[in-house]
């Protein structure tokens, strides 16, 4: 080989080694459901530990202002990815959007029963014959009847009490109800800010599963780029992946990447729990991101029985499981 050719040869290394001349990263930007909360934990520690860059991606995360907002976001062609609830995207999708579910993040919703250490209760038939309190028009209001049967008990048996969640707190403390619906992250962290220890119930473990927070995609766009969106999903397991390993260094990425966010450092730390049991329902070795088919298809008959879901599309219409990591991303 002559001079000129160990020259070029040499300097291509040399690019390869320090990125220069390398492919460019693909541009990705995601709305999210909401404002940053410890809902959002593994996708701020993806993008401030480069786990997205060794993917070769430049992600945007964008704040949002709803799921059903983000899934159409998603529709419209605006973004290339929303994260949002399951439940708003096929509700959007059912009415002829372009979108399908590629990943889901929060496998298990944080809905469910939330109470007092000190009531006794301690599993779902502890609340025959108990108070529990319910806001009227939530999203936790048809999924009532459905608990109550799964675990053998009569509608009759609970007494529920119609009361608006700004109210729920208190109802608890006076004792006027034995026990609330919510998320824990609503109830049981404010109240051990208070120094009171209050229990929960999720749905998900009680028969009645239900997956909660996505990742949402536009079909043609899917089949415009498959390896970018496959990169993705896989760089955002791992992020998740990460911040359980450290929630404290969690916690401090989400402060970085959203300086501005209402949330304190103590309080994202009290509900990382929660948020990481949503993403772990099955504990350590879960699959990150990934419900397989025969969960769907219980999620499906809960959604189009209890939730005015439309049943006219089969629930393959709604979701794929083509993007999830080969070599699973499991939880530690």
């Amino acid at each position: 080989m002559d001079r000129t050719l160990r020259q070029l040869a040499f300097g291509a290394v040399l690019a390869a080694m320090t990125g220069t001349g390398a492919l460019a990263q693909d541009k990705l930007q995601m709305q999210m459901n909401w404002t940053a909360d410890s809902a959002h934990l593994g996708f701020a520690v993806a993008q401030v530990n480069g786990i997205y860059a060794d993917h070769d991606l430049d992600v945007q995360l964008v704040e949002g202002r709803g799921s059903a907002v983000a899934a159409q976001i998603v529709a419209t062609g605006q973004t290339e990815l929303g994260y949002a609830d399951t439940g708003a995207t096929l509700n959007v999708a059912s009415k002829g959007a372009p979108i399908r579910i590629i990943s889901t993040i929060w496998k298990s919703g944080q809905f469910g029963i939330q109470y007092l250490a000190a009531s006794g209760i301690k599993e779902p038939k502890d609340l025959i014959g108990k108070k529990l309190a319910v806001s009227p028009g939530s999203a936790m209001l048809p999924l009532i009847p459905v608990f109550l049967r799964a675990n053998g008990i009569e509608e009759s048996q609970v007494e529920i009490v119609s009361a608006a969640e700004s109210a729920f707190i208190g109802l608890l403390t006076s004792g006027q109800v034995d026990a609330v619906s919510q998320t824990p992250e609503n109830i049981v962290v404010p109240l051990k800010a208070q120094g009171v220890e209050a229990g929960n119930m999720y749905f998900y473990n009680h028969g009645v599963p239900i997956a909660s927070l996505a990742l949402v995609a536009r079909e043609d766009k899917l089949q415009a780029n498959p390896d970018a969106y496959k990169r993705f999903v896989k760089a955002t397991a791992l992020g998740w992946q990460e911040a359980m390993k450290n929630p404290e260094a969690a916690v401090d990425a989400l402060l970085k990447v959203f300086p501005e966010t209402g949330h304190s450092r103590e309080n994202l730390l009290k509900s990382a729990e929660y948020s990481f049991a949503s993403v772990c329902p099955g504990g350590s070795g879960d699959v990150i991101g990934v419900t397989d088919d025969e969960t769907w298809a219980s999620m499906y008959k809960v959604m189009t029985t209890a939730m005015e879901l439309p049943d006219a599309k089969p629930v393959t219409d709604y979701y794929t499981l083509d993007y999830v990591p080969a070599d699973p991303v499991t939880c530690p």
